[in-house]
């Protein structure tokens, strides 16, 4: 009996030969990876879909190709795993920069943390590419076949060994326009899903055997995007335009100083530093807020442990209230142990007092604790934040109770890329409380790319967001992704009064149902268009 790599495959014409079958590997691979890395246009802060959509139209070709080769499933493997390089290490080489902060000590694995990452993350692209080799055709049908695999495989990548929902599809969508506000429905993973249907539809102009069937595919493609316009413009258009002080909230400042990741590590900084921040609270946007936020990690040391700081916060602070991330240190056991917090002050009687802390739950794997980690310290290699070891994870995410203001759901850095990540908040919370570390980027693209999926956030939830990012962007964002205030570089603030929140919305209260009743429904359209032809 035939393998799936040996039976017989559907015969397809190649419009762009060198796409094509029976192309030297090398050829196949270095025009995936070029496709690959042209959809990084797609994403922040470009957001030049149709980079997107001429990439996984590609990509499409290219299977094509790998589904006439004797080893289909070597070749689709390989042509996918190779678009998927391409497109991370396009999209994610900044994660280098995180390594010239300490260069002495981490410089040399710079160029194997930049290309493995990639590499790693191109495996679910390449499994993806073997998934829908399977069942591929000649016809429309393997454009749900393609959807439902990669749709599918970006879940997948966004969950398991702790997940990396870095750029999904979803996010080639500016947050605040119309499109994106369909993540309100079905998140980031549904809406992922349809796009890679959607602007894959235009490959049926291509294949002669087609010619007869493209209206078809292609009026549904044209339906589906004017239904989300339909409905984002709806959504906007009902909450009316933004302005910074407009409603009844709480008034919040948030901000930074404007120091590389760099200056904070260098010792002869720190004083520098801590003037810098204690300037910020006399400044005329500090001094009419009535919450001001800094950033993760704003002073080179443990702030609970400083009293003098705490005795200079105190006596500028006034009646607002302060939320700054900082490493906080307990001894347990004897030991000490690490957390990454978000600490709230206020000052009652005469006295700074810590009204809240969030300890961050959702560790950066080699940033604040190193996977396996016999293994990689025997290889000499140590995590690139740490404290006599690592960090400790907080508790399940709840929400934070800041004075003067409504519950918060408090996201330190990278935890604010994760989806459903706080279901403990919904329905409680009013707003989003975000602190980061941006300047660990650079001034690549990594700021933009963070800031953008952290608006996502706010669409999905319904929820208000509140960032404060070194090195990044610090905004008050509307519960539609819209931003009502920013400050992108150097010291200062994004002032304005908390947005209203509508309530949960249907992602919000039902998670991934949506993104599950949209895969089970293509997975059976698939099967039909297959049995039809």
């Amino acid at each position: 009996m035939a393998t799936p790599s040996q039976a017989a495959a559907p015969e397809i014409r190649h419009p762009i030969a060198i796409l094509g079958p029976n192309k030297p590997a090398w050829l196949s691979g270095l025009c995936a990876m070029f496709l690959g890395a042209l959809a990084v246009l797609g994403h922040a802060p470009f957001h030049f879909w149709p980079a997107f959509a001429v990439s996984i139209c590609g990509l499409i070709l290219l299977l094509d190709g790998a589904s006439q080769n004797k080893k289909r499933l070597r070749s689709a493997f390989w042509r996918g795993w190779a678009w998927g390089f391409g497109y991370f290490l396009a999209g994610m080489f900044w994660v280098g920069n995180a390594f010239l902060v300490d260069a002495e000590k981490f410089a040399l694995l710079m160029p194997f943390a930049v290309t493995a990452l990639p590499a790693a993350m191109g495996v679910y692209w390449g499994l993806a590419s073997v998934a829908a080799m399977f069942i591929w055709g000649a016809g429309a049908a393997r454009l749900l076949t393609f959807a439902v695999c990669f749709g599918a495989g970006e879940f997948v990548r966004s969950h398991l060994f702790t997940g990396l929902p870095w750029n999904l599809p979803a996010y080639i969508w500016k947050p605040g326009e119309a499109i994106s506000q369909v993540a309100g429905l079905i998140g980031p993973y549904g809406l992922s899903l349809l796009t890679l249907w959607a602007l894959a539809t235009p490959v049926v102009l291509l294949a002669k055997g087609e010619a007869r069937r493209p209206p078809l595919t292609l009026i549904a493609a044209a339906i589906l995007a004017f239904g989300s316009l339909s409905y984002g413009f709806i959504q906007l258009r009902a909450a009316g335009p933004i302005s910074p002080m407009a409603g009844t909230g709480p008034i919040i400042a948030a901000g930074q100083a404007g120091f590389s990741q760099k200056e904070v590590w260098d010792p002869a900084n720190g004083s520098r530093i801590v003037e810098t921040y204690l300037g910020l609270l006399d400044t005329p946007d500090a001094q009419k807020a009535d919450i001001v936020v800094w950033p993760e990690g704003a002073f080179p040391f443990l702030l609970l442990e400083e009293p003098f700081v705490l005795n200079e916060i105190q006596a500028r602070l006034g009646p607002r209230t302060l939320a700054v991330g900082s490493i906080r240190r307990d001894l347990l056991a004897g030991q000490a142990s690490y957390t990454n917090s978000l600490l709230v002050f206020d000052v009652e009687q005469g006295g700074l007092t810590t009204r809240s802390v969030y300890d961050k739950h959702h560790l950066v794997p080699f940033g604040e604790y190193l996977p396996l980690r016999p293994i990689f310290n025997a290889l000499g290699i140590a995590s690139l934040v740490s404290y006599d070891g690592e960090m400790s994870p907080g508790p399940q995410p709840t929400t934070l109770s800041l004075p003067k203001a409504p519950l918060a759901d408090p996201r330190i850095c990278y935890e604010i890329v994760f989806p459903s990540f706080n279901k403990q908040a919904t329905g409680k919370a009013a707003w989003i409380l975000n602190v980061s570390i941006d300047a660990w980027y650079g001034d690549l693209l990594g700021p933009d790319q963070h800031y953008a999926q952290a608006r996502y956030r706010a669409i999905e939830t319904g929820l208000p967001l509140v960032r404060s990012a070194s090195g990044g962007w610090s905004a008050i964002v509307d519960r539609l992704g819209r931003p009502v205030a920013e400050h992108r570089a150097g010291a200062g603030y994004a002032t304005g009064r908390l947005p209203a929140t509508a309530g949960p919305t249907f992602y919000a209260r039902y998670g991934e149902v949506a993104f599950g009743v949209l895969l089970l429904s293509f997975c059976l359209m698939g099967v039909w268009r297959h049995k039809r032809h």
